[in-house]
């Protein structure tokens, strides 16, 4: 059992037994099912409520649109303002130039060239100083000022040679000395590079110098409006944008707190739902609640699901399971088959084939013990057993040995006294104590019935009684004892006839650690396991002693004089 746990067979094993429990479902789901449909019909009215509340509670929204006119007016004011002292600066700034700059237009161009080179090679020049690495110091050499130069490119190539021989170091090669001294090498050529840019950039700067227009005192541009009133109208908008924007964030605010109380409110008010819904639903949650419930109870103690799980829980195989059998019309039509007890079951092959196993062996079975967690079920398949031999023209002996339920009796309809208790006490001799009694038309089928319990018995009545089990076992060419699991060994106390035990179980009824537990013991005991029954129907129902009693003391009917034939 511990090699299939968390294993898919496993679970499905134990998915089919939950079903299978159809009282427990039914039980745990119809609960689930009332207490679903109470809770949903109380939750909307509730929920009805407190909607109700809550949205007494919503204040009424504040109007924005004035603040937002306020704001648009102040938004094209500022925008008015920046226009015309844009429109100002550009006009001042146009005069100026126009009073200042007197080169000719041709050479304008070529300054504004020389500029841009003289700061760009200025921008590489002050990165390689200020981070002294191998990429500054190739982009450095690599701008337009400088890669023409023979000189340059030779400091290149050596650079990428000493950062090839670098990188072989890696992470680590800080503290090695032939590392540093490559850094050093590498620092000392992009200190050559930045030498030799600094030196182009003079260059640059000798060219662009006759092209720079004279210093001369600036000439005062003469503006063309009165840029105050427009700052002064600019800054009093920009108040009553600020505050605009503040009292619209106060107003968003008070906004997002009312959506979020009526979010609420009808997320409180949305539990409501058409009957059939809530049917549906109370329905889906009944059965997946049932099924959880049984499925849980299941895990926790695994029951018998299948053959092959018996076979590897007991450690011996299955004989043959019972299952539900077709009732055959032609069977019912003699007064005989209408009469016979309706647990006995000789047309299908359930039976015959535990009955095969048992005298096909190499030494044929003539005494056999069947035992189980559930004595009716034991006596059913004892009787069954029985009847099968008897069928089979085979003189048959089975005996109850359990008083507390008189199965084989129950199963016959015979009466349950005197029987084996009687014979253990020594009041009636076994001989008086066996009845027979007709399966079918004309199979005789011997009896010991059980008894009504009594006392302890002795052990010269045990002893006694098995001589007589001896002497009569030789009149019987198979002897078939139902008794209850403690009972079923072999010793001075007991009357069991053989090792040889059939080992009843029920499907999914049966826990596992009980058929395992039930098998070790048998054979701590020294009874020989031939097989298990499993039976897969609903319990046999069987007469009680009362019952049994009730229906002796009946005259019988008119349909129970006339005779069998």
């Amino acid at each position: 059992m511990k090699r299939w746990a968390g294993s898919a067979l496993w679970m499905s094993a134990r998915a089919k037994n939950a079903l299978r429990r159809r009282a427990r479902v039914a039980v745990v789901s119809g609960l689930a099912f009332l207490a679903a449909l109470v809770t949903f019909v109380l939750i909307p009215r509730r929920a009805s409520n407190v909607a109700t509340a809550v949205e007494a509670r919503i204040p009424d929204r504040p109007d924005s649109q004035p603040t937002l006119n306020a704001r648009i007016g102040a938004l094209a004011t500022i925008a008015t303002s920046d226009s015309t002292l844009g429109l100002t600066r550009r006009q001042a700034a146009q005069a100026l130039a126009r009073s200042v700059d007197t080169l000719p237009f041709y050479l304008i161009p070529k300054r504004d060239s020389l500029i841009a080179r003289v700061a760009f090679l200025g921008r590489l020049i002050e990165r390689g100083q200020s981070t002294p690495l191998p990429s500054s110091y190739r982009a450095l050499g690599s701008s337009p000022e400088l890669r023409a130069a023979p000189i340059v490119q030779s400091l290149l190539d050596s650079l990428g040679v000493i950062e090839r021989e670098r990188e072989t170091f890696g992470a680590l090669g800080g503290a090695d000395p032939l590392a540093i001294a490559l850094s050093a090498r590498s620092n000392s050529i992009g200190r050559s590079l930045v030498a030799i840019a600094v030196s182009r950039r003079n260059e640059l700067r000798a060219e662009l110098q006759p092209l720079l227009p004279p210093r001369a005192a600036p000439v005062a541009a003469t503006p063309v409006a009165d840029t105050m009133v427009v700052h002064q109208q600019r800054n009093e908008a920009i108040g009553i944008l600020n505050a605009a924007n503040t009292a619209l964030t106060g107003i968003r605010a008070r906004n997002r707190e009312i959506d979020g109380l009526s979010a609420q409110a009808r997320q409180i008010a949305n539990v409501d739902a058409p009957p059939w819904a809530m049917l549906a639903s109370a329905l889906v949650i009944a059965l997946a609640l049932g099924f959880a419930v049984s499925l849980l109870a299941e895990i926790r103690n695994p029951h018998i699901a299948d053959v092959r799980e018996a076979e590897q829980t007991a450690g011996t195989r299955v004989l043959t399971v019972v299952d539900p059998y077709e009732q055959i019309g032609e069977r019912t039509r003699r007064q005989a088959d209408v009469a016979a007890p309706p647990i006995i079951d000789v047309i299908s092959d359930t039976y015959r084939t535990l009955y095969l196993h048992l005298s096909s062996l190499d030494a044929p079975v003539g005494s056999v013990t069947i035992t189980g967690d559930d004595m009716d079920i034991a006596s059913a398949v004892a009787v069954n057993v029985a009847a099968i031999a008897a069928y089979e023209a085979r003189s048959t002996l089975v005996i109850d040995g359990d008083p507390e339920t008189c199965g084989v009796a129950g199963a016959l309809r015979l009466l349950p006294d005197p029987g084996l208790t009687a014979v253990l006490a020594g009041t009636v001799v076994l001989s008086d104590a066996i009845v027979f009694t007709t399966i079918g038309r004309d199979q005789m089928l011997a009896v010991l019935p059980s008894g009504k319990r009594a006392g302890q018995p002795t052990a010269q009545n045990v002893a006694k009684m098995r001589a007589d089990l001896d002497r009569v076992s030789s009149r019987y060419d198979m002897i078939v004892l139902a008794a209850p699991l403690a009972q079923t060994k072999q010793g001075v106390a007991s009357i069991v006839p053989s090792t040889d035990v059939i080992l009843c179980a029920r499907m999914a009824r049966t826990p596992l650690r009980e058929l395992s537990n039930a098998v070790e013991t048998l054979r701590g005991a020294g009874m020989r396991v031939h097989g298990l029954v499993l039976w897969n129907i609903e319990p046999p129902q069987l007469r009680t002693r009362d019952e049994l009693l009730a229906a002796a003391k009946r005259p019988p009917r008119e349909a129970e004089l006339e005779p069998v034939g």
